[in-house]
């Protein structure tokens, strides 16, 4: 019988499928532009599940379902909202997380009748504890009926009729257990209260005292002495829990055989849904307890709304990648915000101004913006309606060391090619001083076909660039220009970060840089000087 596909991260196995297919031959590019790997890094470190969950693929691959990105939201919002549910989410964590290491132990028991006893007692805590859980989600959930009935169908395993009876054949059998286990051992001891050979090998006698001895054995019989144990530790079948096993089975004969009958008929109990359910949950958890722990440090952030279109706009949103950067320095939420914008007045912007004056920043914001968007998440924006894309591409320059061995215009115009070879009608695309290993104007031609491409295919996205006179060749409609402000006070050129809708004004206001890095004008003018007579105006571009 086919199992109904479930899960709270995929409204459709059908959408699920196509987002495996589509993840396998994406370009990996953006994750590394857009810093989306150092943003996942901090939210799994703040979320606190340690090496045993992760949702890296989930965090760097987004979803290009509509219905999936809505569902997620509303999950993630119900769970950020309700302290109830999010409790019961974290138990149900805590729960599961606690039967996969126990079942480690399990496997790696040698001794079977040590093995089966502790594997029914451990099925039996996570079923009692699962039930207690889903009852609390069933409820907290069920105006999401989608997400209700995937409950449902989950709690039957433990709530159910079948359940219920297994329930009771497996505390029936446990409490035969504390009854025929005895409250006192005797055993040979000398006036000191160290255990000798009688249950304990000699060779073992300076590692292990009769009390630690005992406490071992309480913690995996049960913990129905007067003991303090609470914690099982796995260990090899030692002659010690030998002596307890040889005493309960003379006490009940039938013992094993009841205990082979029941580990037999549950020892192939699923355990996968509940642990997919674990991994699903700690990407909401960790999201959750990230954006909590932002928040107080008076970082905002919004639920977007996503919708089918080339429509965006986004209100005072800021780099997330730079807002981490702030809160590890404990600085607060001192990242200037800007507006952004895609509609029929302007799809693609080019964006020129200052140097040093936040673009590359502002571009990134922008991706983040869409990137978070389209996994379910909040994103770093006061508001924001964001239209759904199918990929974000990128393509921001950089130096490294393959560039260096093959030649940084040769290896940018390969990344291009296969940009264009991905793109499909209505991408992202963001490009960040692309081009500027050549001369300017073979830079310029080739970006202003670029563009007029992007055009054609209806892309939404921007360019950061030096080149003004690229906007000069193309067509009024698609593009608008964007500058980064500054703010001119004695001749000095202060950097506002904000990012505004006007004119470039041909400008990249290098000439205070050049000053505070300790080179004059006279210099400048030599460098140009002996260039254009040696005709290797290169060096310029």
């Amino acid at each position: 019988m086919k199992k109904t596909f479930f899960s709270l991260l995929w409204d459709s196995e059908t959408y699920y499928q196509e987002w495996l297919r589509d993840k396998e031959t994406r370009d990996k590019e953006f994750i590394y532009d857009l810093n989306l790997q150092y943003i996942y890094e901090e939210v799994r470190r703040l979320g606190g599940f340690g090496d045993r969950y992760d949702f890296r693929d989930i965090f760097l691959y987004s979803c290009a379902a509509g219905s999936t990105v809505a569902y997620r939201q509303r999950i993630m919002e119900r769970l950020y909202e309700n302290p109830e549910l999010y409790e019961a989410a974290l138990e149900a964590v805590s729960c599961i997380s606690d039967s996969q290491s126990k079942l480690e132990r399990v496997c790696g028991t040698k001794d079977e009748l040590k093995k089966k006893i502790f594997f029914l007692h451990m099925l039996y805590e996570f079923l009692l504890r699962m039930a207690q859980v889903y009852s609390c989600l069933e409820k907290l959930i069920s105006a999401e009926k989608l997400c209700a009935l995937g409950i449902s169908k989950a709690a039957e395993e433990i709530t159910g009729q079948e359940a219920v009876e297994r329930m009771e054949k497996l505390r029936s059998y446990l409490q035969l257990l504390q009854r025929i286990t005895p409250d006192t051992i005797v055993m040979n001891k000398g006036e000191n209260q160290i255990c000798h050979s009688a249950v304990v090998w000699p060779e073992e006698e300076e590692k292990s005292g009769y009390m630690d001895r005992l406490m071992e054995l309480v913690s995996f019989f049960l913990d129905d002495c007067s003991m303090p144990v609470k914690v099982y530790q796995d260990m090899d079948i030692t002659c010690f829990d030998k002596k307890l096993q040889e005493y309960i089975c003379r006490q009940q004969p039938e013992f094993p055989k009841e205990t082979e009958m029941l580990y037999q008929a549950y020892r192939k109990f699923d355990f996968w849904p509940y642990i997919k359910l674990a991994n699903e949950l700690v990407f909401y958890l960790s999201c959750i307890r990230f954006r909590k722990e932002y928040e107080q440090e008076e970082f905002y952030f919004t639920v977007p709304k996503c919708q089918y279109g080339e429509e965006s706009k986004v209100t005072a949103a800021y780099d997330m990648v730079l807002g981490i950067n702030l809160f590890r320095k404990n600085k607060g939420c001192k990242a200037v915000p800007n507006d952004f914008r895609f509609d029929r007045d302007g799809r693609f912007f080019l964006l020129t101004g200052a140097n040093q004056g936040g673009k590359t920043t502002f571009i990134r914001s922008i991706g983040l913006v869409q990137h978070l968007a389209q996994i379910g998440m909040f994103v770093p924006a006061k508001g924001a309606v964001v239209g759904m894309v199918r990929h974000i591409h990128t393509h921001f320059g950089r130096d490294d060391e393959a560039a260096a061995m093959v030649g940084r215009f040769e290896q940018e115009l390969e990344r291009m090619r296969k940009l264009l070879n991905d793109l499909r009608d209505g991408d992202m695309v963001l490009l960040n001083e692309t081009f500027t290993s050549t001369q300017r104007m073979g830079a310029v031609i080739l970006l202003g076909r670029l563009l007029k491409e992007f055009d054609r295919k209806h892309c939404v996205g921007g360019l950061v660039t030096h080149y003004h006179e690229i906007y000069d060749r193309l067509e009024e409609g698609s593009f608008y220009s964007l500058t980064a402000g500054v703010e001119e006070e004695s001749g000095r050129m202060d950097r506002t970060f904000k990012i505004i809708r006007s004119d470039s004004g041909r400008q990249s206001y290098a000439k205070d840089i050049a000053v505070k890095c300790g080179v004059t004008y006279d210099q400048l003018v030599g460098v140009l000087k002996a260039a254009e007579e040696g005709g290797d105006l290169d060096v310029l571009f």
